[in-house]
Formats: C-alpha cells, structure tokens, sequence
C-alpha cells in the first residue's frame, strides 16, 4: 500500500467480513463477498477478513482495502491464536491481503515464542506488507510499535488473562492511552456496536474504526434484541455467546 492509501484510512470504517463454518450465516465464500460488497456500497474504508481462502474471494470481487489474519487453534494452546507463523502471513499476502494483522502479545504462541515476535519477520520476509498488530494491553501496543508495526488496535482487550478486569468493552480506557502511547496510528477494534461509539472512538484519538458483529453477525444482532425483549434469561447471553465464537474453532493445527 501506498502512503496515499494509508491515509485513505484515516477517519474511516472499516468492516470486518468474517463466517466460521459452523456459523448459521456460513456459505462458503459467497457470504463474506456479499459483506463485502455492502460495505463498500456504505461507505467502508477497507476490510477485514478471516482466512486466505476469504481474503481471495473478496479480494476478487470488491476493490477495496484488506486487512487479512488468519485464526489457528492449536491443540496445545487454550485459544486462538490470529496469523501465527510467517506461513500463515504469506498465505494471506498471496491471496490478496495487503495488511496483515496478527496477534502482537506477550501470549506464548504454540513453539513458545511471543506473537509478537513474527513482526520483523514479516519485515523482512514481506517488506511490502502493512502490519496491524493485535494487542491486548498499552504496553503490548508499545513493543509491537517498537517492532515495526504499522497500526496497533485493542483487539484482544479483554481476551487475555492480563485484560480480564475488562467486562463491558468497548476498552475506550486502553484505546486512549495507546493513542497517546505511541507514535503509529492506533485503530479502535472490539465490541463497537453503533455510530455513537464509533465517533467516540475518534474523538478519543483512534485513526479508523473497526466494526464487525454489529454489522455482518445477524443472527448476533437478532440475539441482542431478544435478550433483552426475554428480560436476559439466566441461560442467555449474547456476549457469552459473541465471545465463545472465538474459539476453539474448526481450523486446528498440531
């Protein structure tokens, strides 16, 4: 991407076009290109999805930015890790994806290393590539700057064990203080549910706004309203079950 492109971010939204084969709303890769292609009718800035195999379906199909990651559950690990190894990271950058997000914590991946470590290797392996680092904590979003990362979001506030006080996000706290933490542009990503905390976001220093569930998750949104038309029932709750979506999921790798 060019520094032209980049800048065509700035102020923007940003949709998140992601199924899992076992999401209601799943058919192949027909149903994200159709997100796709509504959210560049809406206005949207760049997407973001899930998988190459995703990423080069909508890539083919709407000419917008994409920002691709990949979501691996190892067998050895308790969650998902986003683009793990520098393969994962090529696999996205062939199928189209011109920024390549991953998780950027302290989190151990399945060989022991932090994920943040890959960032110079993608530096060096993909000079191209625009990084979008995952974070979790205002520190984690320093060292990942520190690293090479072209963009830092707190996407994994409240995910993590060292982010588990965070129990009503939008983690509006941790996205103002990463704003002023570090010197790259700091997107706000993570349980953005309408335009008021979309601008919100912006005012509080975020360069672009991610918004997924709220958007492309119907049957997210429908459970938002009968949650609360049913009075919440005890055994109810669409953020368990938002949150339980990711993961362990299908894709698994030993």
């Amino acid at each position: 991407m060019t520094k032209q492109e980049i800048e065509s971010l700035k102020g923007g939204l940003i949709v998140s076009c992601q199924t899992e084969p076992k999401d209601c709303i799943h058919e192949d890769g027909r149903t994200v290109v159709t997100m796709a292609k509504a959210a560049k009718w809406g206005g949207a800035v760049a997407i973001r999805s899930n998988s190459p195999e995703q990423v080069k379906a909508i890539h083919e199909a709407v000419d917008l930015p994409i920002i691709g990651l990949d979501k691996i559950y190892y067998d050895t690990m308790d969650r998902v890790i986003m683009t793990p190894t520098i393969e994962h990271a090529k696999a996205l950058w062939e199928a189209g994806a011109r920024i390549i997000a991953l998780e950027a914590t302290d989190q151990l991946n399945h060989l022991g290393v932090p994920t943040r470590n890959l960032i110079p290797e993608i530096k060096k392996e993909l000079p191209e590539a625009i990084i979008f680092a995952d974070v979790d904590t205002v520190e984690n979003a320093i060292e990942a700057a520190k690293l090479g990362a072209d963009f830092v979001a707190p996407t994994l506030a409240g995910y993590t064990k060292a982010t588990a006080y965070i129990t009503e996000p939008p983690a509006y706290r941790e996205v103002a203080e990463m704003c002023r933490a570090v010197d790259v542009p700091v997107i706000m990503e993570g349980h953005v549910y309408d335009p008021e905390s979309a601008m919100k976001s912006l005012y509080l220093g975020c360069y672009a706004v991610v918004v997924g569930s709220a958007i492309t998750r119907p049957h997210f949104i429908v459970k938002r309203f009968t949650d609360l038309l049913n009075k919440f029932p005890k055994d109810s709750n669409w953020r368990d079950d938002e949150r339980a979506w990711q993961g362990p999921i299908t894709k698994l790798e030993k």
